[in-house]
Parts: C-alpha cells; sequence; structure tokens
C-alpha cells in the first residue's frame, strides 16, 4: 500500500462574532423582516460552518503547483500561525473591491484572513498547514463584514447569527464569475460582503455582494493491493495485535464475496482510542480520536479521507448487529500500519 503522511482532523468550537451594527442601520429596515430568535436550550446553540484565522503574511513560497503563505497573528512566537497552501481550488478575494484576485497578489506584510471548513484536515505540524478554502485580502478602509456559511431556506447562518436579505443592487455570483440568481441561495455554501446590519438576533442585512462557493465531494481511487495478496495470509480470526497488544475479538474477522477481509470496526477503532458513535437513521458510524474525524456509511464504498472520499474496492457491512469494514481502511482511512504475522495474525501498530 501507498504511504501517506498522518493526518489529524481539527475540530474546534469556532467563536462566534458579531457584525459591527452601523448607526444608518435603519437604512435597510424596509429591505428585511426582524425575527427575534432567542437561544432557549443547548441544542439550539450551533457552531460555525467555517473557521476563520487572521494575521499577517510573514513568507511567501512558490512551486509549480500553488504557493504557501505563512500567516501569523503573533511574529514573537516560532510556533504561532498557520502555513496556507494555495492551489487553485482555493478562492482569493480583495474585501475593499469585494472581488476575486490571483496568487500573484499577495505579499510579505499584507494582512489576510483565512477560512476553512470546521471539518478541514490540517497536517500535523508546528505551524499548522492545511489548504483553505477562502482567502481574504485585507485592504478595505471602510469597515467590511464577510460571513462564510451555509444559508437555509430562510437565508439564516448555519449558527443561526445572521439572515441575508438580498436587495435589487446586491450582486450575486458563483466562484467563476458567473450571475446567479437569489432563488438559488438556498442551503448554498455563501461568502457574504455587508457593511450594515440590524442589532437583532438574527442580525438582518442587505449584502453588498454574495459569492456562490459550491463545493463538490473529491473521490479518490486509492490503489490497493489485489485482495489475494494479503487477504490469503490471514488465518487467525478470532485475535490481533495493536499496538503491542494482543487482544481477542469480540467479532471474528471474515472474508466477504470478493474474498476481501473485513474486521469489526468498533473493537479495532476503540482499541485504537477512537469514540466511535453509531447513527441509526443514517446507518453511519462516525470515529473521533482527539481532532481527528472520519466516518463510514454502512453499504457505500466512500470512506471520508482529507476533505476526499476514499474509494478501497468494498463498503462497510453489517454482520452480527456489528459493523465491519474492509482490513486496508485500517491502513488508508486510520493511518495505521498494518501486516500480516508468521502466524497468520494481523499486526497493527501506530
Amino acid at each position: 500500500m501507498r504511504n501517506f503522511k498522518k493526518y489529524i482532523v481539527l475540530s474546534m468550537a469556532a467563536c462566534i462574532t458579531l457584525s459591527p451594527v452601523l448607526a444608518n442601520a435603519n437604512d435597510i429596515v424596509e429591505e428585511v423582516t426582524v425575527i427575534s430568535a432567542p437561544i432557549n436550550s443547548e441544542e439550539e446553540i450551533k457552531v460555525k460552518d467555517y473557521i476563520k484565522y487572521e494575521g499577517k503574511i510573514t513568507s511567501i513560497t512558490k512551486n509549480e503547483k500553488y504557493i504557501s503563505i505563512m500567516v501569523k497573528d503573533d511574529a514573537s512566537d516560532p510556533y504561532n500561525g498557520m502555513l496556507f497552501h494555495i492551489d487553485e481550488d482555493v478562492i482569493l478575494l480583495n474585501d475593499k473591491a469585494m472581488d476575486f484576485i490571483s496568487k500573484d497578489s499577495f505579499k510579505e506584510g499584507q494582512t489576510v484572513t483565512g477560512y476553512y471548513s470546521k471539518d478541514t484536515i490540517m497536517l500535523m505540524s508546528l505551524p499548522a498547514q492545511l489548504s483553505p478554502d477562502l482567502i481574504i485580502l485585507n485592504e478595505a478602509e471602510e469597515p467590511v463584514t464577510v460571513e462564510v456559511s451555509k444559508f437555509n431556506k430562510e437565508l439564516i447562518s448555519t449558527d443561526g447569527m445572521l439572515k441575508i436579505s438580498p436587495t435589487d443592487t446586491t450582486i450575486i455570483t458563483d466562484k467563476n464569475g458567473n450571475k446567479v440568481d437569489k432563488e438559488d441561495l438556498v442551503d448554498r455554501d455563501l461568502i457574504v460582503f455587508y457593511t450594515i446590519s440590524t442589532k437583532s438576533i438574527p442580525a438582518q442585512t442587505g449584502p453588498e455582494k454574495i459569492i456562490v462557493m459550491d463545493k463538490e465531494d473529491t473521490v479518490l481511487e486509492v490503489e490497493t493491493p489485489e485482495p489475494e495478496v494479503i487477504q490469503a495470509e490471514v488465518s487467525v480470526l478470532n485475535k490481533a495485535l495493536i499496538n503491542e497488544k494482543e487482544i481477542t475479538l469480540d467479532k471474528e474477522l471474515y472474508k466477504n464475496e470478493k474474498d476481501i477481509v473485513m474486521v469489526p470496526l468498533r473493537q479495532i477503532a476503540e482499541t485504537l482510542g477512537y469514540e466511535v458513535n453509531w447513527n441509526n437513521d443514517l446507518r453511519k458510524a462516525e470515529l473521533t480520536k482527539g481532532a481527528q474525524w472520519t466516518a463510514v456509511t454502512i453499504g457505500e464504498d466512500n470512506y471520508s479521507f482529507a476533505k476526499m472520499l476514499v474509494r478501497l474496492g468494498a463498503a462497510p457491512e453489517i454482520k452480527d448487529s456489528t459493523t465491519y469494514v474492509p482490513l486496508n481502511f485500517l491502513e488508508e482511512i486510520l493511518k495505521v500500519s498494518v501486516e500480516i504475522l508468521e502466524d497468520g495474525m494481523v499486526n497493527i501498530a501506530e
């Protein structure tokens, strides 16, 4: 199998920031209906879809495929900051013009804000490294607020803090600059530029500009060995060696109809330190370990890894009320070492 560097999912609660309220907020009252939406329970508290990080560019490196900018909000701390890798999929904007810019627009000393999904994969390093969804070059002289979120059918952001009501003067485009109709904003990920808002919860605004940032799931075909290469060697089905500790499996390994070895997900994942949660309605298991996260859905050969859907050649299955995944899930998704010992036992090591 191919070797991968280990990645972790950055999972943090984003701070909820209220938009600045200017003196002329009443100018837009006729454009919107003020809604009072008090929070009555913990279940109603939601975090933002996108996390943002603002700082100054301290260095820029380039290669043939992308550029990388080091952004720090505390230059005195050598471990502070984030390294943003900018490829052709990253949306680049200027908050002054509220328009698109090129990678060549970035210079050392400039202030930028990077936005990335709360489920973004971050390279395990200091400083952290990732490929953001959006970077905004901050040059506006007058206050401009940017909200990045999915908006529901009422055009309210996921965290419930902003409701947008596009006016006749609101510019609406997609990430390629093509015009988009107001009716096509529902349940879409949007970049919203605005300067004034009401004091209600959610805040109300008639945006200056909206950019639709649809993201399609990437499906990566992972190159895996032919099943019989490693599967034929597995002969001990009721035990496994995990981090040098032999455990007896509650449910045995087995071979599916494609002759691929399937392993019990929960027991092995929990032994590796993961918390496993089962969603019966979606027939989906979610694995969390610190900031690392992935999910598997019964019957779907699509496994979440590094903002991609990875195919492994076999879908998760349920047998004897237990979720099973293919053996190569451990190596390709959980990024642990897997080998078959001489006695036929599976050896799993981090």
